[in-house]
């Protein structure tokens, strides 16, 4: 856009020119007022027939990675940053891409997703089986970042208006995570209580802090031994172990590193960092039951025997909390793996592997925690590292249908069964208390026999 500035008698059109490093201001001095409007008013059509074409010529591709580099380098941490990548260069670019930006309708999404859900050949996960159709969930997920995208179209004016806002979207349910009931946590527990196989125990410590601190397999993989207080018996949360691309580090300013792991073998494309937690709300202090305290403490000197007999070439002490037999980091998906063939060698037909993970666990700690507050919802949410309430309302209400029978079958039992009893039974008479009475207050006695000399019935 240009604008007008005076210089003296005379007046200047200034405006820019060039895009990037190459972008220049441009004076255009020595006009009058009237000349320096009409100058102004024809550079603005200039510039508005130019972003016209521009707009008209923008395909679908060509904004969303704009959008990716403008927005979602900003906003988004690498996990979110490399799955919104992946689904939209398997499901958006091949699909919407070479389509103009200004002829998407919502007719046109509607169609896409119609599609999506009935016709495209789902993109396989390695070593995962291939689906039959892309799931609503991946569907969900598109409609959301699309959604995002055309906003800043508007925001941006590439477009009139954002076409995702009355889309229909098929519908999806939820599938909530099995979790394990108490009970069947405490079998576990007693069978990974081996001090003397480090692999178990070090498994049964990492369960322990999933359960008591309701963590997240990120967070107990990047627990350290000086962020600990053993005399409180207070862990303070502030990172998480991730494995992340090389190229994304700097790429994305909001991911703060805190440790890069060294890599074992040179030329690799990612490295294990420990990063800050993806949310504020994720940071927090959490207090061990001293039975936990005592179970770290013990792993704490299983360690040190295991470092002083590998030594330092041997042993790679990064202070973390559970590792492995040689210090080297645990990821979540080798906490998974390990929680799998624990539950496989326990043989327990309530404990399928396929049905359970290590995050089941977490499910497991926040019901047991909103049982124990009475529905504290305030205080299993500071524990849990959750951002808003609603986190813990919509995903573990459930945990309570338990509690809530209890509840029925307890009005049931003190309101209105013992209001009915009330109502049918004759009320009892304490002969102790009346003789009592009686000896304090003769009268009374007189007055009895009195009335039962005079009865009308005449007995």
């Amino acid at each position: 856009m240009a604008s007008i500035v005076k210089r003296g008698k005379k007046y200047a059109v200034v405006y820019y020119e060039g895009e990037g490093k190459s972008r220049h201001q441009v004076w255009e001095s020595g006009l009058s007022y009237n000349a320096a409007k009409t100058r102004k008013a024809q550079l603005e059509y200039e510039f508005s027939q130019q972003t016209h074409i521009v707009r008209n010529a923008l395909t679908v591709a060509d904004f969303l990675r704009e959008f990716l580099h403008k927005y979602g380098e900003k906003k988004w941490v690498a996990s979110t940053y490399r799955s919104n990548v992946a689904m939209l260069e398997n499901y958006v670019f091949p699909y919407l891409g070479e389509k103009k930006l200004q002829d998407i309708r919502v007719k046109t999404v509607d169609d896409y997703y119609d599609y999506l859900e009935h016709e495209a050949v789902p993109v396989a996960n390695m070593g995962q089986p291939r689906r039959e159709h892309v799931t609503t969930s991946v569907i969900r997920d598109i409609h959301k970042i699309l959604r995002c995208a055309w906003n800043l179209a508007v925001k941006w004016e590439y477009v009139g208006k954002n076409p995702f806002l009355h889309a229909t979207p098929p519908e999806h349910k939820e599938k909530k995570r099995k979790a394990l009931t108490p009970s069947q946590l405490q079998r576990v527990l007693e069978f990974t209580d081996r001090p003397d196989i480090y692999d178990y125990y070090v498994m049964h410590c990492a369960i322990q802090l999933a359960f008591a601190c309701c963590m997240r397999g990120g967070e107990v993989g990047g627990a350290q031994w000086d962020r600990y207080e053993s005399g409180s018996g207070l862990l303070y949360i502030d990172r998480v172990i991730d494995r992340v691309d090389k190229k994304l580090i700097e790429k994305l300013p909001k991911m703060e590193i805190k440790f890069r792991f060294p890599n074992l073998y040179p030329g690799t494309r990612t490295v294990i960092v420990l990063k800050q937690p993806k949310t504020e709300g994720s940071v927090r202090n959490v207090y061990l039951p001293k039975t936990v305290v005592y179970k770290l403490e013990k792993l704490r000197r299983i360690q040190d025997k295991l470092h002083l007999e590998l030594g330092d070439d041997g042993y790679m002490d990064y202070g973390l909390i559970i590792c492995q037999a040689n210090g080297r980091p645990c990821m979540t998906e080798q906490l998974n793996q390990w929680f799998k063939d624990v539950l496989e060698a326990m043989h327990d037909p309530e404990l399928d592997p396929k049905e359970y993970v290590f995050h089941s666990i977490r499910h497991t700690s926040a019901g047991m925690k909103l049982r124990l507050s009475k529905g504290d919802i305030k205080a299993v949410q500071g524990d849990g590292g959750w951002n808003t309430p609603d986190m813990v309302t919509k995903r573990y209400a459930d945990i309570l249908d338990e509690d809530r029978q209890n509840l029925a079958a307890k009005m049931e039992r003190e309101f209105y069964q013992s209001s009915s009893e009330t109502g049918s039974k004759k009320p009892a008479f304490d002969a102790n208390a009346i003789a009592a009475m009686l000896t304090e207050h003769p009268e009374l006695l007189q007055q009895v026999l009195q009335s039962v000399q005079f009865h009308p019935s005449g007995k």
